[in-house]
């Protein structure tokens, strides 16, 4: 099970999909999570009769075609491969991508849900693109209008995004409002802690439209914090010794998390990387050598655990000013170096204050 889902906001299309695959038996398969562990162990504890892996549920063909799925892998693998190769078609449509689709012996893609995107023509700051969708209907959400969403993390989706304080101003581009989108989404996860349970969630990728490359595009270098506060707001703020971050490289969703111990001299307790490939692509393909990572952000989210009596609850702020760069995290084999300005304190402070005022 999974989530996909695609919505526009603010006039810009956006596609969104959960990393994790499961299956409906369990075969002992260790799969580590960053912050977590061996996931599967976790579940099997709990006595869950599943397992999960990792798979990218978005796939992007030349910048043009964008596709989420959303079923069974192998009838995925057989409709991303008849839609890899229309991306040489020129004046493609999203209609000319459902008659491939249909095309195919349907017994082989009959449990399979798909929503994508075609990129037409980009004039200036105008773009032109279609959606297609196989087997999920759209729903009407107030303040987004018709949002297409499947998977087990569908209702739990749609049900978040009524409530969201992530919407970016109108004057916002389509990354900002992306960086939220994926900081809300991880959010849920942090603040209800079942989302693995329910079989969706475990990371999370985000696609629009970059006016850089004018292309569709995966939004990367998101750095998520996490901090804890007590209910009356007037005690210290308390930054987690856990963060991690995703971007992409050669198409491959890095997921890389570093968890700290220590008070007066930190240490290195996990610096755990998983690099999770394009569905069509096998992890054989890329030499993990060659990988380079750091800690740099296009954007950070802080994600503020508020300690209370009886339960907690869970704020989400996030920082994206250009250039920015409050929480340095460097590493060699003599030491662990970890800074972060008073700049994000500072701002989780005045969003305290805002809402112990409205309170």
């Amino acid at each position: 099970m999974t989530l996909i889902a695609q919505l526009s906001v603010n006039g810009a299309p956006f596609l969104v999909g959960d990393v994790l695959l499961s299956s409906e038996s369990r075969t002992g398969l260790k799969v580590t999570l960053p912050l977590i562990g061996d996931i599967n162990q976790i579940l099997a504890d709990r006595g869950l009769p599943f397992e999960v892996a990792f798979a990218q549920k978005i796939n992007v063909f030349d910048g043009r075609i964008a596709v989420a799925w959303s079923g069974p892998l192998i009838q995925a693998e057989r409709a991303l491969r008849v839609i890899e190769t229309l991306c040489s078609r020129t004046d493609l449509t999203a209609d000319d991508v459902l008659a491939e689709l249909g095309a195919i012996d349907q017994s082989a893609v009959d449990k399979l849900q798909l929503i994508g995107l075609v990129l037409h023509e980009v004039r200036g700051t105008t773009v032109e693109s279609s959606l297609f969708s196989l087997r999920v209907p759209p729903r009407s959400i107030p303040a987004f209008g018709q949002i297409f969403a499947a998977g087990s993390g569908r209702d739990a989706f749609l049900e978040m995004l009524p409530k969201a304080d992530w919407l970016s101003p109108k004057s916002a581009n389509a990354f900002q409002v992306a960086h939220g989108l994926l900081g809300a989404l991880t959010n849920e996860e942090f603040r209800t802690g079942n989302t693995i349970t329910n079989r969706w969630g475990g990371g999370f990728e985000a696609l629009t439209f970059s006016e850089a490359t004018r292309c569709f595009e995966k939004v990367g270098n998101v750095l998520h914090t996490f901090w804890r506060v007590t209910e009356d707001f007037d005690g210290p703020i308390g930054l987690l010794p856990f963060f991690y971050k995703t971007a992409y490289w050669r198409d491959a969703l890095v997921i890389r998390a570093v968890r700290l111990e220590g008070s007066e001299s930190l240490t290195l307790k996990a610096n755990d990387v998983l690099l999770i490939p394009p569905l069509l692509k096998d992890i054989n393909d890329y030499d993990l050598g060659e990988l380079q990572t750091n800690f740099s952000y296009r954007a950070v989210c802080c994600h503020i655990e508020i300690k209370k009596t009886s339960n907690r609850d869970i704020l989400f702020l996030i920082d994206q000013r250009d250039g920015a760069q409050d929480f340095l995290f460097r590493m060699d084999d003599a030491k662990v170096e970890w800074q972060v300005s008073d700049y994000l304190p500072r701002i989780i402070r005045e969003q305290l204050a805002n809402i112990a005022t409205a309170d």
